[in-house]
């Protein structure tokens, strides 16, 4: 996984520039309620508290701003981003400029960069998934139809069958791209996209006054950093030849679960490299488990799984004989299944964007 502080030594981005004497202090409780770190890059909604007084939305918390020469030209409704920094004061944020393109004052590249380098993973958009969670916020908006949406995109895990997961799956597949692509083309979207569910959720709740509306904004608006950081990456990949697909499949009566299908380029003269599946799951009766799918060739099959509780491991070990017999009616050999207690580990990433692609032309 690429940590955070070392961004700015990847290849193939532009580096930040630091206004070095600007600096938003923090307080120890507020670093901690907002899990910073040294070198962590951060986006914030600039908010008003009032007159000429601002605020920052950041991870769903408010802060208040100090009247700084730094934020003078900040306006209320402006995405801001910002890097922790560590002095002998304590933590702080950095405001950054950015040497790369910017379209109409907005830090176009910056935006697409960090969304790229992000650390894999769709983790605050499971938790927004879990069963009763967006309800509870759509039913407070009152918009019938956003429910009717999310209603539809939903799965029922007491009454799944292949059938019905494939087809959720290929629908999750096609919107895992987003929108864009479809707009771009002058066609309609898909109806079960959830970003622009998100979207349309989050513009619901910044008009209302509940106290709460900021922190479930700020969910939200994390959620949808999640989707377009995976859309990001996918089309990067695709640019690189690859195959890179995120996506996260919710249930009316069930935990979510995520799943990514990842696929390395083929070298000339070389066989297709294997079609890896990801799964990751939690949920009350088993709790964590990641399963790796390996695919190589049409019918050769290897899987890992890691599981935290013991029960859990030996179970699969057990019936490790059934799974067998099960791939092998589809047409599968299974030729290894290894089952390890504990969580899956982190190690390098799977997948790291080349560079290519990136540079963008705004002259046509």
């Amino acid at each position: 996984m690429i940590a955070p502080a070392d961004l700015t030594q990847l290849p193939g981005r532009s580096n930040p520039i630091y206004l070095e004497g600007r600096i938003l202090p923090l307080t120890v409780a507020q670093a901690r309620a907002l899990d910073l770190r040294d070198g962590q890059i951060v986006e914030a909604m600039v908010r008003s508290r009032g007159g000429d007084d601002l605020a920052l939305l950041m991870r769903g918390k408010q802060l208040d701003l100090p009247r700084l020469p730094l934020t003078a030209g900040w306006l209320p409704g402006q995405t801001v981003r910002l890097q922790v920094h560590m002095s002998p004061s304590g933590l702080g944020l950095h405001p950054m400029a950015d040497t790369g393109l910017a379209l109409a004052g907005t830090p176009f590249f910056s935006r697409v960069g960090n969304l790229l380098f992000r650390p894999p993973g769709l983790e605050q958009l499971g938790q927004l998934f879990k069963p009763g969670v967006l309800d509870a916020l759509l039913q407070a908006t009152g918009r019938g139809e956003l429910m009717a949406q999310w209603r539809g995109m939903q799965l029922n895990m007491a009454q799944l069958n292949p059938q019905a997961l494939a087809q959720a799956m290929s629908r999750a597949m096609v919107g895992a791209m987003g929108s864009e692509p479809w707009l771009t083309r002058g066609l309609q979207p898909p109806a079960d996209d959830p970003k622009q569910l998100l979207r349309k959720l989050m513009a619901a709740l910044s008009r209302d006054e509940d106290g709460d509306a900021p922190e479930s904004i700020g969910k939200l608006s994390q959620a949808i950093d999640d989707l377009e950081s995976s859309q990001v990456q996918a089309v990067q990949a695709q640019a690189q030849k690859e195959v890179l697909i995120s996506f996260v499949l919710p249930f009316v009566d069930a935990d979510p679960i995520e799943l990514q299908f990842r696929q390395a380029p083929q070298k000339e003269g070389q066989e297709r490299p294997p079609l890896t599946v990801n799964v990751h799951s939690r949920s009350e009766d088993l709790g964590e488990v990641w399963l790796k799918t390996q695919l190589n060739g049409l019918e050769r099959v290897e899987l890992t799984m890691w599981a935290l509780r013991e029960g859990v491991v030996e179970q699969a070990r057990q019936r490790s004989g059934e799974l067998g017999a099960q791939l092998a009616q589809a047409g599968l050999a299974m030729q290894s299944f290894q089952v390890i207690h504990g969580a899956r580990p982190l190690g390098n990433a799977d997948w790291v964007p080349s560079g290519r692609g990136l540079v963008i032309d705004i002259r046509a």
